[in-house]
Formats: structure tokens, C-alpha cells, sequence
């Protein structure tokens, strides 16, 4: 990691966490309770963002952490020993942040991944667009996870795809976690940018994108799956994007990715 990325992480989690999700609560949400939590500090990436194989890796774009439900172990292992290293940094204690640091990049192998939720995009990963890895080992080298809203909540179903899209260019915690996301593609320079979901897609193709995401047939109607490209940090790099993975009539889940995949790679022989 250089130094101006440490710099810019180190600068944006030394903010009032606190005030910031109080603010954006009322901000990316028509009811003015966007669900965020306000105790958690907000997560700048998770992988080992060190050791991708720099233009060999996928950068996994979602909408938001989420916060674990009561008694999940989670909260044991992960967001309470993070919530105590910010405090220390907060205090002045300038090796917390290293000892944060740490955790978010070793996330993948430190016994605290969330595979539940990390597994459904591993197996595509692996399956479809590396050789020599399995749904888990791709996140040693070729996969890494940022959000487009860094903060925990419970329920991202309050958080308004407009308002997110507005205040991302707006909000002066919003705008510095942008800096971090493409800080993080200049020095990894992704061969993919997946978009999970609906508010990623909208917020890229409004910072990033010269021309809108093209839906692709059935799935693209169904699933909003698309494809496109997007310059980040004079960094071009193409996107594969659908809506959320799920289980209603319109989100996909792990049984598209053999059509996902061949549609993408027809895209890209089509290049």
C-alpha cells in the first residue's frame, strides 16, 4: 500500500464515524433513517488489497456492510475488536491503525470472512474467471470487496438508490471514501469491476462511466445484468454488473453464473 492511500485511509477513519452515519441517516433516506449504525466505524475495503495480481483481479462493489444480527459471532471476532482499535486511534494511538489495518487485510484468512455471504461471488470468481483457485483461495490474489456506502446497517432496504447517487459527489465523508476506491483500482487496476446490486451501478455510471451500462437480453431484463466500462482514476476497466444476489423473481443467484459467464465472455470477444 503507498503511502497517499495509507494517508487517505488513515484521514477518513479518523473522522467522527458517529456524526457522519447520523448525518447520512437522514440523508440517504426519504424517511430520515437510513438504518446506519452509528457506534461501528465505516470499512474502507476487506482483502488483501497487497497482494492482488495487479490487472488480474476482480474488485467486488456492494452496497453496504451489514450488520449482524444478535449472538452472531461476528460481532465477537470482527466489529468489536474494530470498533476498540478506532477508539485507540481516536485517543491518539497511532499503531491501532496499523493493528486495523491488518485485520481488514487478512479478513479472507484470519477466521473472521463471512463466507455465507463472500462464497455466492467465490465459486463465480473461481469457476468462470480464474484457473487454479477455489471459492475461497480466489480472495488470496484475484478478488478484493468495497462497498458504495462504507457504512453498517441492518437493512439496506432504507437507503435510497437517489439520494446514495446524489450525496456520493455531495457529502465530504462520501466524497473521501471515493477517494480511497480509486486510489485502491490505481493500485490494483482490476480486469473486473463487479457491481452487486442497484446502487452500485448507478453510482458508477454516474462518477465513472462515459456512456450508460449496456443491459444484456433476457438476463439483462430480469437480472439488470450489464456490461460496460469505467474510467477511474485514468484507469479504464470493464464492469459486470446485475442487480443483488437473492432469492426474489429478480435478483440472480450462484446457479447463473455458467450463462453470466458465457454472456460475458461473448461481450468481450465482441471487443
Amino acid at each position: 500500500m503507498d503511502r497517499k492511500l495509507n494517508s487517505l485511509i488513515f484521514d477518513f477513519m479518523k473522522r467522527d464515524h458517529r456524526e457522519d452515519s447520523k448525518r447520512l441517516n437522514q440523508k440517504l433516506s426519504s424517511s430520515n433513517d437510513a438504518g446506519l449504525v452509528h457506534k461501528m466505524p465505516p470499512i474502507p475495503f476487506t482483502g488483501n488489497i497487497e497482494s492482488m495480481e495487479k490487472g488480474n483481479c476482480v474488485c467486488l462493489l456492494g452496497i453496504n456492510p451489514l450488520w449482524p444480527a444478535p449472538g452472531k459471532i461476528a460481532h465477537e471476532i470482527e466489529l468489536k475488536p474494530a470498533i476498540d482499535l478506532i477508539r485507540k486511534l481516536h485517543l491518539g494511538d497511532k499503531k491501532s491503525f496499523d493493528d486495523y489495518l491488518a485485520t481488514r487485510l487478512s479478513y479472507f484468512y484470519s477466521g473472521i470472512a463471512n463466507w455465507r455471504h463472500f462464497d455466492k461471488v467465490g465459486i463465480g470468481y473461481s469457476e468462470h474467471f480464474f484457473n487454479g483457485v477455489d471459492k475461497r483461495s480466489v480472495w488470496n490474489k484475484n478478488a478484493f470487496a468495497m462497498d458504495v456506502i462504507p457504512y453498517f446497517s441492518r437493512d439496506a432496504t432504507s437507503l435510497d438508490r437517489n439520494r446514495i447517487v446524489e450525496q456520493v459527489s455531495e457529502d465530504e465523508s462520501l466524497i473521501q471514501y471515493q477517494r480511497i476506491l480509486s486510489s485502491i483500482i490505481s493500485e490494483t487496476e482490476p480486469l473486473i469491476l463487479h457491481l452487486n446490486g442497484s446502487h452500485a451501478i448507478q453510482v458508477v455510471e454516474k462518477l465513472y462511466c462515459e456512456k450508460p451500462l449496456t443491459r444484456q437480453g433476457a438476463f439483462g431484463s430480469q437480472f439488470g445484468l450489464r456490461f460496460g466500462e469505467a474510467i477511474i482514476n485514468e484507469i479504464k476497466v470493464k464492469v459486470f454488473a446485475h442487480n443483488q444476489f437473492g432469492y426474489g423473481r429478480y435478483n440472480p443467484t450462484k446457479k447463473h453464473w455458467p450463462e453470466f459467464a458465457r454472456l460475458w465472455q461473448n461481450w468481450i470477444n465482441r471487443k
